[in-house]
Order: C-alpha cells, then sequence, then structure tokens
C-alpha cells in the first residue's frame, strides 16, 4: 500500500505523534469521499474508508508488538512500558478523529453535515432523549436507577464490557478492525464538541474562539472518558496480538503460553480502567439528577 510505504508500522512506532496528523488526513479525506460518493450512507462509510486506509500499518504494529511479547516475560514490572507505543498511537489516532470531526461538524453546510453526521446526531438523540426522562423527582422513581449509583455503575460497567468485548474480537478477527469503533465513538464526541462551536461561533462570531471553546468544553469528559478510552486500546491490543500470534501459528508453540498471559493481564488491566471510568460517570449522573 502506498501509505505503508510513506509512513512505516516501524517510523510510527518511533514517532506516535504522527498518527495525530494521519488521523485528521484520512478522517477528512474518508468524509469527503463517503459523501460524494455514497452521501445517504456517509455517516458510517467515512470511518470505514479511515479503518481500510490504516488497517495494514496497525497490522504492522501489532506483528511487531506480537514479536516482542513472544521474547519477553509477561510478569516482568516493564509490562505496560512495552504496550505504551501503542496505546499512545491509539491516543494520538483518538485525538485526531475527534478534532477533525469536530472541526468539520461545525464549518460544514447543514445539510452537508445532516447526511456526514446522520447516525452519530441519532445516537446522541437517543442519549439525550433517555436523559429527559431521567430529570425531575416524579420521572427519577419511573427510571431504571434513579439516584442509586451502584445501579448505574452496573449499567454503565456492562454497557463498556460489551463495547470492550467487541473491540477484542474486531481487532483479533480483522487484525486492527478495532480501529472501526474507535472511530465511531471519536466521532460521536466529535459532534458534542461540535455542536459546542457552533454554539460559541454564534455568541462570539470567531471561529478560533469558538474551537477553543468547544475543545475545552470536551475536557468535561475526560475524568470518565480517558479510563475508558485507554481500556478499548488495551483491549484492541490484547485482541491483535493474540491475532497475529495464531496467524504465526505460534498456538503450536511455547511462546503462545506468555502471549496468553499477557493478552489476559492487558485485558484485566483494561477491565479495571472501565471499573474507575464507570465509578466516576456514575458519581457524575447520581450528582446531576
Amino acid at each position: 500500500m502506498v501509505l505503508e510505504a510513506v509512513v512505516s508500522s516501524k517510523e510510527l512506532m518511533k514517532h506516535p505523534l504522527v498518527m495525530l496528523f494521519l488521523a485528521v488526513l484520512f478522517s477528512s479525506a474518508g468524509l469527503w469521499i463517503a459523501y460524494l460518493t455514497f452521501p445517504g450512507s456517509s455517516s458510517i462509510l467515512g470511518i470505514a474508508f479511515v479503518t481500510i486506509a490504516l488497517v495494514p500499518i496497525m497490522h504492522g504494529i501489532f506483528v511487531k508488538e506480537e514479536a516482542i511479547e513472544a521474547e519477553s516475560d509477561s510478569w516482568t514490572p516493564n509490562f505496560i512500558e512495552r504496550h505504551l507505543t501503542v496505546v499512545k498511537i491509539y491516543a494520538w489516532f483518538f485525538i485526531g478523529l475527534i478534532l477533525s470531526y469536530a472541526f468539520w461538524y461545525a464549518v460544514l453546510p447543514i445539510e452537508m453535515r445532516e447526511k456526514v453526521f446522520e447516525e452519530q446526531e441519532k445516537t446522541l438523540a437517543g442519549i439525550e432523549k433517555l436523559k429527559s426522562r431521567m430529570t425531575g423527582d416524579v420521572t427519577i422513581r419511573q427510571s431504571a436507577c434513579g439516584k442509586d449509583a451502584g445501579c448505574w455503575f452496573n449499567l454503565i460497567f456492562y454497557n463498556n464490557s460489551f463495547v470492550l468485548l467487541l473491540a477484542v474480537l474486531f481487532s483479533f478477527i480483522y487484525g486492527a478492525g478495532a480501529i472501526f469503533l474507535i472511530g465511531w465513538n471519536a466521532s460521536v464526541i466529535g459532534v458534542v464538541i461540535g455542536r459546542d462551536i457552533l454554539q460559541a461561533m454564534a455568541v462570539s462570531g470567531n471561529f478560533l474562539q469558538a474551537f477553543a471553546v468547544g475543545i475545552y468544553n470536551g475536557l468535561g469528559l475526560l475524568p470518565h472518558g480517558l479510563p475508558e478510552a485507554i481500556g478499548y486500546f488495551f483491549g484492541a491490543i490484547a485482541g491483535g496480538i493474540i491475532g497475529v500470534a495464531i496467524i504465526k501459528e505460534k498456538h503450536r508453540t511455547h511462546e503462545f503460553s506468555v502471549i496468553a498471559k499477557d493478552a489476559i493481564i492487558t485485558l484485566a488491566l483494561a477491565l479495571a480502567l472501565l471499573g474507575i471510568g464507570a465509578m466516576v460517570e456514575a458519581w457524575v449522573i447520581v450528582e446531576a439528577l
């Protein structure tokens, strides 16, 4: 692939920040190509194009990661350090997509915006409808959890664990398929920030100032969003290295036991991070009711 020749997985592991620019470039290109070719499906197809573009590079990264795992003892203190580079790559990818989608949401004409972000808007509309049913004392008593933080924790943790399972399976089956799930979540957050940018623009009339306001407001998602996102990254890594090991037929060797142990630890860490995120989010919801 041409992209692999320009930016190799080896170079990307040396300079993870490059993924930020790749994410912006390919999300922008994917958005426009999807709209110009299949406008009715562009809200999903744009993310699919990003996935197609980056899968070869991410697969190369997982091949290198698997080789490192096979040569390492999974119970050594440098466990997290071994995965830190890939986590950084996923993090910059996630941030780059959020910035890109927020920008395009704010600047596109309304007719095109409605097409390009149709599914994201539907998702947010469903969340807002749920929130509206949970406001006020009467509706709180009718809601599933009301002010029961433990109940909210269980609901959020179950939902996030299901997404984690999908990230692992997508990464295991498709090599780097978790890119699509991460891209989808980033696009929804980008729409949220884009809405804030438009609101700020209506007040100030200055795009750069409004963009900064939107990003600042988006930081409110960090307390629970950050551990959840990193948890998904670790899940994608676990699925990816196991998938590569099976493709290389290392499941027939002693090296696979080392890789399997490391994947289990990675998944346990991912679940712990999701638990932290769920606790914070449950507390925020209860405080807001």
